[in-house]
């Protein structure tokens, strides 16, 4: 058998073993929730996003276009100081290789040359690659990183040879992470209001928070809440 078949077979092999695993125990909407994935996770999730066009419910990774929006238009509105987005790049020219980083009136700066991510095997499945945001003059400048995951070459061949129709070889996903200002609104305050106390202990807004509960667990505690 060629290394390329033994690849494809350990890949494929790998995808179905650890779907399961893939699929988060706890609800995003649950206390204690923290989506931290590894470097291999990610890589895997975003394997499994260009050949399926899904992911398992739970995974909070949505499609953004990252390279046409400036990072704080992405995180309007969300709190979070760190997010995950599946992105398309786009190729200066069709037969070029370099993609366009420019965003707004500032651009992601590569950082370094990209490192391997490896399987549990030692088999690379691709790459990960250091950004900056850099808009000289702007408060803005260096306040967003961001780690851009790709697939490795070998993994393309193999996903082209599985499907004729697989056209998402620009595709990656990127951990986007926001510094905290002095200025930020969710930097640390040195007291609590009463409403926002209030606010935590009876949430108003339907959704009960359970920690460190399976997802079964909690489905039958609110189960047991409406009866």
């Amino acid at each position: 058998m060629s290394q390329l078949a033994c690849t494809s077979q350990i890949i494929m092999h790998n995808i179905k073993n650890e779907e399961k695993e893939l699929c988060i125990e706890n609800s995003a909407n649950t206390e204690g929730f923290r989506f931290h994935p590894t470097d291999a996770e990610l890589v895997k999730y975003l394997l499994q996003y260009v050949l399926k066009g899904r992911l398992p419910e739970l995974v909070p990774i949505v499609e953004e276009d990252l390279y046409s929006k400036e990072p704080w238009v992405v995180f309007k509105d969300r709190k979070e100081r760190t997010l995950y987005f599946f992105t398309e790049l786009k190729k200066k020219k069709i037969e070029n290789s370099r993609f366009i980083r420019s965003v707004g009136k500032g651009s992601w700066k590569s950082q370094d040359k990209g490192k391997p991510v490896c399987s549990e095997k030692g088999s690379v499945m691709g790459y990960k690659r250091s950004l900056r945001y850099q808009n000289l003059g702007s408060p803005q400048d260096g306040q967003w990183l961001m780690k851009e995951y790709s697939l490795a070459d070998e993994v393309k061949k193999i996903l082209h040879q599985r499907s004729r129709g697989y056209d998402k070889d620009n595709y990656v996903v990127c951990r986007v992470k926001r510094k905290v200002a002095k200025d930020d609104p969710i930097a640390r305050k040195e007291s609590i209001e009463a409403a926002e106390l209030e606010a935590i202990i009876n949430p108003t807004d339907g959704s009960t928070k359970f920690p460190n509960l399976s997802i079964d667990d909690v489905a039958k505690l609110k189960i047991m809440r409406m009866q």
